[in-house]
């Protein structure tokens, strides 16, 4: 071996002995390798690797506790076979269909070291060997063909920075031709491939030598604009902030103009007269016009066809007479538009009793003979706690969808729509524009749709603001719920905010059972704020409330970076809580014992985006979470789904709900101070939200109502 010194980068290379384990999907491979004839473990991210073939390697050595000692490979570089044996393993490891152990023997024992040179010679040289006819020549020249070329274009693929996944992915989609395709548009891998970024498609630009002032950079930059817009929540830019980003970027006026029409030509980009009488024009991205067009469609589709659910007047009144708590008029008025219209709103804030209308309608409609119901929530979270508030079983919208995380499709759409009479759809305000479209697009004509949300409320992390969309538009049947009723009169929560709501700073609420569940801790100082932060969760609401700070409580901050940010809370709580963490320090700072959060649906685990699970063990590939009463193994391909979880942005909260919640609110969150995102955060708790802040901030917070303006056109088009 090279070198024994396990705390430097070291160089290995040897034949592949055998395949340990390999993912199709991330690339990621544990291999045996003969080096200087001992086997070693290689662990790396290899693009498909065979047995036989000859890897050459830089990386470390590390101490795996599977697999022992092992090789952690950071570049990697594979050449053909060089020994006969090599060469015959080679063409026998499945890499080859149709050549097994025998086809190989023959293949090398009639070639000999010239093997590979023969493979390429084609059909009539593979003729020569016994028993390969002209068929079977031919088709085996043809896989070797294709090897080849795979081989070439994923070495120039990984020479470009690519990891295995994305090569692969492009492999797949492009063959022989990927290369090409890159050269001719590097700019184009953001659309093509997820997880390349603007970045990393300009890095390789310049590495092909295209000029930074060119039609081809310039329309990459107008698609770059468009996809950062999106994730901020815009669903178009006007046509002259576009333009100005671009000027900005030291483009010249031709290759602005040139670059604009040919991402427009190509239908990456397409520019359109506002959806209302201003005229100005923006630009979207194609599937974001066409999610517009969609609801709006949609929505015109199901109220025509406006076939009223038969309940009669006794029925609804017997059932209310049932009720522990009676609707007031405001209700009732809500239960008759949600019985009578064929797509209907219902909003309103905490306590103004949205759920209690929800309860009623079900009974009414079960009480009128309904049976297909269905319920269903953004969220994995959102919808356990519908099916808990209402007694009925409810499931994320994509659930109900079924979607294919494989090809990231629907299976339920316009052709194959949803078995249902009347649908219920709760936390609206974190539905985004696409994921409305595609639940509309699957309802059939006759169903009935209830939207439930409070739209007062941060808008979905996704593009669009679809709840507010809906309930400015006059043309959107809308009940507004607006008084608190018994449940929510007592609870100091629920006054700090509707005075929130109201332009007034909130105060500490007595609640009725002498025990406040609503404070402010009032502090100028950063550090004694964080020190008064740290032991109101790590002594106080423990001791005085009995509340679990792991399962039952969320600590909330408005940004990551500054002080009381996410990551600096993270950090500290991850010390205070989990002070014997041990072991190796896994992906962004993980320890054993710390908190975690998923950040993404995984329906084959059952686990949904914002689970909060705990750390039980961490190896050099892998993290072992518990979540529930499972244990869920991630592998280094898996980075981005968990993230630490004892602080978390009042975004990532949304649908979310604990019986504990802690704020951080300073000044130097000046640029996220604002009303809906402060009324957000206190709507998370149940029994107990502590608010640590200071004076000014909080003021200004109240103060400035101003809702990020998010462009779009689903307002102006649900209006005609």
């Amino acid at each position: 071996m090279s070198s024994t010194n396990e705390k430097k980068h070291e160089s290995l290379e040897g034949e592949v002995l055998s395949i340990i384990f390999q993912s199709e999907d991330s690339g990621f491979a544990v291999v045996s390798l003969r080096d200087n004839n001992v086997a070693v473990t290689v662990a790396g991210d290899f693009s498909p690797v065979a047995s036989g073939e000859y890897l050459k390697l830089h990386g470390t050595w590390s101490e795996h506790p599977k697999f022992g000692k092992q090789f952690k490979a950071t570049w990697s570089e594979k050449t053909s076979p060089t020994t006969l044996d090599g060469l015959k393993k080679y063409l026998s490891s499945g890499a080859f269909e149709g050549v097994g152990p025998d086809m190989a023997r023959r293949i090398v024992d009639h070639f000999g070291d010239s093997t590979m040179k023969a493979l390429e010679g084609g059909s009539k040289t593979l003729q020569a060997v016994n028993g390969i006819g002209p068929k079977r020549a031919s088709t085996l020249a043809e896989l070797f063909k294709e090897g080849r070329d795979k081989h070439r274009v994923m070495a120039e693929l990984r020479g470009f920075g690519l990891n295995a996944k994305q090569s692969n992915k492009l492999y797949e989609m492009f063959s022989a031709e990927a290369i090409n395709r890159i050269h001719a548009d590097p700019y184009a891998l953001v659309i093509w491939v997820r997880g390349i970024g603007f970045k990393t498609a300009d890095r390789i630009a310049m590495q092909i030598g295209i000029e930074r002032d060119s039609a081809i950079r310039a329309g990459g930059i107008c698609v770059h604009l468009l996809n950062e817009a999106k994730s901020e929540g815009h669903c178009c830019l006007p046509e002259s902030e576009v333009i100005a980003s671009l000027q900005a970027s030291e483009l010249s006026e031709p290759s602005i103009i040139e670059g604009i029409k040919s991402v427009v030509k190509n239908g990456r980009v397409v520019l359109e007269s506002a959806a209302d009488d201003s005229g100005v024009p923006c630009f979207y991205l194609p599937e974001l016009l066409n999610a517009e067009i969609s609801v709006a469609e949609n929505i015109k589709r199901l109220q025509g066809c406006n076939e009223h659910i038969v309940a009669s007047f006794d029925e609804v009144e017997n059932v209310i007479a049932r009720t522990e708590y009676p609707p007031d008029e405001s209700q009732r008025l809500a239960l008759d538009m949600a019985l009578a219209e064929s797509f209907c709103v219902i909003t309103g804030g905490p306590g103004t009793g949205k759920t209690t209308t929800m309860r009623l309608l079900l009974e009414v409609l079960h009480t009128a003979g309904v049976q297909r119901i269905m319920l269903a929530s953004p969220t994995g979270r959102a919808a356990k706690r519908l099916a808990e508030a209402t007694g009925h079983e409810a499931s994320t919208i994509h659930r109900l969808l079924k979607f294919d995380p494989i090809s990231g499709q629907f299976s339920k759409n316009e052709e194959d729509p949803l078995e249902v009479d009347y649908l219920v759809i709760d936390e609206v305000s974190m539905m985004d524009l696409k994921l409305c479209a595609s639940l509309l697009s699957a309802v059939p004509d006759n169903a009935k749709v209830l939207l439930v949300g409070d739209a007062d409320q941060l808008p979905s992390v996704g593009a669009g603001a679809v709840l507010r969309d809906f309930v400015a538009s006059v043309n959107v049947k809308t009940s507004r719920l607006e008084r608190i009723h018994r449940q929510g009169k007592g609870s100091g929560i629920v006054s700090a905010a509707h005075a929130i709501l109201n332009g007034e700073v909130p105060q500490t609420v007595q609640g009725d059972n002498g025990i406040g569940d609503f404070f402010i801790s009032y502090h100028d100082d950063a550090e004694q704020a964080t020190e008064v932060l740290q032991k109101v969760i790590t002594e106080r609401i423990p001791d005085k409330y009995g509340i679990d700070v792991d399962k039952d409580l969320l600590v909330l901050s408005p940004m990551y970076r500054g002080a009381l940010g996410v990551n600096d809370l993270n950090d500290r709580l991850s010390h205070s809580l989990n002070p014997n963490g041990n072991g190796p320090v896994w992906a962004r700072g993980l320890r054993v014992g710390d908190k975690v959060m998923v950040t993404r649906n995984d329906y084959d685990r059952e686990i949904f985006n914002g689970d909060t699970g705990k750390v039980t063990a961490i190896s050099d590939n892998e993290v072992t979470v518990e979540i529930g009463e499972y244990l869920h193994y991630y592998g280094s391909d898996e980075l981005n789904d968990l993230i630490p979880a004892y602080c978390v942005t009042v975004h990532r909260a949304q649908g979310s709900e604990a019986r504990a919640v802690v704020i951080a609110l300073t000044s130097s969150h000046f640029p996220m101070l604002r009303r809906n995102l402060l009324y957000t955060a206190i709507t998370r708790g149940k029994d107990l939200v502590v608010l640590v802040t200071s004076p000014y901030a909080l003021r200004q917070a109240v103060a400035n109502n101003e809702e990020s303006r998010r462009f779009g056109g689903l307002l102006a088009r649900l209006s005609k």
